[in-house]
């Protein structure tokens, strides 16, 4: 694969597991050092989906394998404090950051029709898909927002002035189809991840007359461990398929590297064509 992006540095949050790990993977083959900031670096070994897929120890030492410096971070970025502690370490450690893919977050397998016809729903249901629009309770939608919409914000607003300084940066946000349609039965998840969008374009007007671009991916049905084996879903996607994480990860290779220089603001949805899921 070209280096395209060596002698780059990039963050990627929520990146033990998953799309990060994905999006970790992709941007190191690329040749770019990264940094892998996440609340709990063990997250991969709950799903045995994921822990198949890992070829060492930590994505971390997966990344080192493809010749570039990589770092973990442990941090909890739903806190503004220990998002810019993060931020500062990666710079202390690697000198400078180009990449920012804010991808912290969550989702769930579970569709709200689905929920009602499970065993147990509280143990297996994700908190992005209790309440509904006129009805929400305060600690559910608090846990949601500031999981999705803040720790995306705290991590954007850590590193834009070193990217302002250096007159350089690419940040990619990561949003979800549940943020561009109503219905879903992802409530207070699709409100968090609009806002995301509303802030990508915000942010892109400010950062752009420092050679900034910010953009932001919606993706749809993906195959994580999290969210398993949704192919029953296919029928309501153009592409007779769920998405695949190398899928994302191809979007965000082109947001991050020089393809992509003329393209901010924007958000690109990663979702086959995706109709209607209800």
């Amino acid at each position: 694969m070209e280096q395209k992006l060596k002698g780059k540095v990039a963050v990627i949050t929520g990146g033990a597991r998953g799309l990060g790990r994905g999006y970790a993977l992709r941007l190191s083959a690329l040749g770019a050092d990264v940094a892998i900031i996440d609340r709990n670096l063990s997250s991969g070994d709950v799903y045995e989906f994921e822990a198949k897929l890992r070829t060492a120890e930590s994505v971390a030492v997966e990344c080192q394998q493809l010749n570039v410096r990589a770092i973990e971070i442990q941090a909890d970025l739903t806190s503004r404090e220990s998002t810019f502690t993060a931020i500062e370490e990666v710079l202390a450690e690697l000198g400078r950051i180009d990449i920012a893919v804010c991808n912290a977050g969550g989702g769930t397998a579970q569709f709200a029709d689905e929920i009602t016809q499970t065993d147990g729903a509280d143990a297996v249901a994700d908190l992005n898909t209790r309440g509904t629009p006129a009805s929400c309770d305060e600690d559910v939608l608090q846990r949601v927002i500031t999981t999705n919409l803040n720790s995306c914000m705290y991590t954007c607003m850590a590193v834009s002035p070193h990217m302002i300084k250096q007159s350089s940066g690419k940040i990619v946000t990561v949003s979800s189809t549940a943020g561009l349609e109503a219905g879903s039965g992802y409530h207070p998840y699709g409100v968090a991840k609009a806002a995301i969008i509303h802030y990508t374009r915000s942010l892109a007007q400010e950062l752009g007359p420092h050679n900034i671009n910010v953009n932001c991916i919606a993706p749809g049905i993906i195959r994580t461990g999290r969210l398993g084996d949704r192919q029953h879903l296919s029928k309501y996607i153009a592409l007779r398929r769920e998405g695949t994480i190398e899928d994302c990860a191809r979007v965000v290779e082109f947001l991050v590297t020089d393809l992509s220089d003329y393209v901010t603001g924007k958000t690109i949805t990663i979702d086959g064509g995706q109709c209607n899921q209800r």
